[in-house]
């Protein structure tokens, strides 16, 4: 795929901007908290029409404005050009591509991929399981429409019966848990399924990207940890009513997969606590280039990476593995306070200050 132009308004500190992308390579130059980062989240908006970076709509949308918008034209390979217009507000999140509303996500998420590596996914290994969980969602939902729809179905059942349980012990009966339990059971199992199918075919990818990045010095693992072995319907059932008094005590929902996390290692140890940190650079953006490839497997067409400020922080070898892993055909837009090395790729310079974009020559 390849995003041709981009055009954003009242996105972030971004009051206009109307860009296109002339070359298949094109670095962000400027100093810290210009804008380069909200360019990239725009642009990535278009693959999972959420942020890398936060859960929040009205964060996206300029200080004193009521709403934001977007417009990309974007092509995939052997289907020509598609126009996708996004706009944020407090009533939510509106898309239209080529002109016509899109009502059905499913049919629209992961169509147009993009893989954001960013200085923040080390959190992928130091932090809490909800950013694994978070990392595993996206990816997943952009691969497969039917994993997007079962986790909208255990979502929505899961606030239902939380809902319930919140109303304390007098509302919340068993007639009316057990219906709610018939419903989040069966959503529940298929989500662990396609879990589990997932990072079996991510854990593949992960092991062949980390062989390029560290020159097959160690060997990568990603497990996946359920918090519930919910292998069926009844299975999964059983364990909710075995946690109903437990569930009404807390208020909330305590078994199931929004409680799953991921196991990242190398070399046999548990990354977060054994890996240098030359070892976890390279895990999670090996991790990255696992996404990508799973990308281009499930949709047919080659992600868009959009690299914030990351490549910095790989040593030089390893920042020319990076490139080896990821192609000279592939668009690649990147952002740094110093710019890129002489002779790297072929890069088109856009200077950013103040939300503003100015090519070389006329910056």
């Amino acid at each position: 795929m390849k995003l041709l132009r981009l055009n954003a308004e009242n996105f972030r500190n971004i009051e206009l901007a109307a860009l296109s992308f002339t070359k298949g390579s094109t670095f962000l130059l400027g100093r810290n908290g210009q804008g380069k980062t909200n360019l990239l989240e725009a642009a990535g908006m278009v693959t999972a029409l959420r942020s890398f970076r936060t859960t929040e709509t009205r964060a996206l949308i300029r200080h004193n404005q009521r709403q934001a918008r977007l417009f990309l034209v974007c092509e995939r390979e052997g289907e020509g050009t598609a126009e996708i217009t996004l706009g944020f507000s407090s009533a939510g999140k509106q898309i239209a591509c080529d002109g016509e509303t899109v009502t059905r996500l499913a049919d629209f998420i992961g169509r147009f991929p993009t893989v954001t590596l960013s200085s923040e996914d080390i959190q992928l290994i130091r932090g809490g399981p909800s950013l694994r969980r978070r990392f595993l969602d996206m990816t997943l939902s952009a691969m497969r429409p039917d994993y997007f729809e079962a986790l909208r179905r255990y979502h929505r059942a899961l606030k239902d019966r939380n809902s319930l349980l919140k109303a304390g012990p007098g509302a919340a009966n068993e007639a009316e848990l057990s219906a709610f339990d018939k419903a989040l059971a069966p959503a529940a199992v298929t989500v662990c399924r396609l879990r589990r199918e997932g990072i079996e075919n991510l854990s593949a990818h992960l092991r062949a990207a980390y062989a390029v990045i560290s020159d097959g010095a160690e060997e990568p693992e990603l497990r996946y940890r359920p918090e519930s072995a919910m292998d069926d319907p009844e299975a999964a059932l059983r364990l909710l009513r075995e946690s109903r008094g437990v569930d009404l005590a807390f208020k909330s929902t305590q078994r199931g997969p929004h409680r799953d996390d991921l196991d990242l290692r190398v070399g046999g140890r548990k990354a977060r606590e054994f890996a240098s940190e030359g070892q976890q650079r390279s895990l999670v953006v090996s991790l990255r280039l696992a996404q990508m490839a799973c990308f281009e497997e499930a949709a047919g067409v080659r992600p868009v990476i959009l690299a914030d400020d990351v490549l910095g922080e790989l040593d030089p070898v390893r920042r020319q593995r990076f490139w080896r892993a990821v192609g000279e055909d592939r668009q690649v837009i990147a952002t740094g306070t110093e710019p890129p090395p002489a002779g790297e790729r072929d890069w088109e310079i856009l200077h950013v200050a103040d939300g503003t974009f100015k090519r070389e020559n006329d910056a």
